[in-house]
């Protein structure tokens, strides 16, 4: 009976070890985007550009998650330029996630407790495709 009892309790280790909790998200993010931009976007206003004109940028960011509950989270994000809501989920992976804010939508993957990689896209006008690595 003893041995049974040992069998399933070295057998239960591994399944504890794979066990994940989630990932806190709370706390201030900050990055530098790297966007391929058409257009003035709200976070990217440079001057001289026109609506179809494409152009490179790069804009300090922040990001502050300021509530989470489970894989859900809400908070800003923010340049020198705009400031707006998002609202995020992780995934069932506990690695990676979306996001949304107003006129677009993000991708991350959490690298460890203090870096995350995010890549953004806002397809209506003016179009951004947008990818930076946040440290916390």
């Amino acid at each position: 009976m003893k041995f049974k009892s040992l069998l399933l309790v070295v057998g239960f280790i591994p399944v504890l070890s794979l066990a994940q909790t989630t990932p806190n998200m709370l706390g201030t993010w900050n990055a530098t985007s790297n966007a391929a931009v058409m257009g003035t976007a709200a976070h990217h206003q440079v001057p001289n550009k026109q609506d179809g004109e494409i152009y490179f940028n790069k804009v300090p960011l922040k990001m502050v998650i300021d509530r989470q509950e489970g894989v859900n989270f809400s908070g800003t994000i923010s340049s020198v330029y705009y400031k707006e809501v998002i609202l995020g989920a992780i995934a069932p992976d506990l690695q990676s996630g979306v996001m949304v804010d107003e006129d677009g939508s993000y991708t991350f993957k959490i690298n460890d407790s203090t870096t995350i990689q995010v890549c953004y896209v806002q397809v209506s006008k003016p179009k951004v495709a947008n990818c930076w690595l946040g440290k916390r």
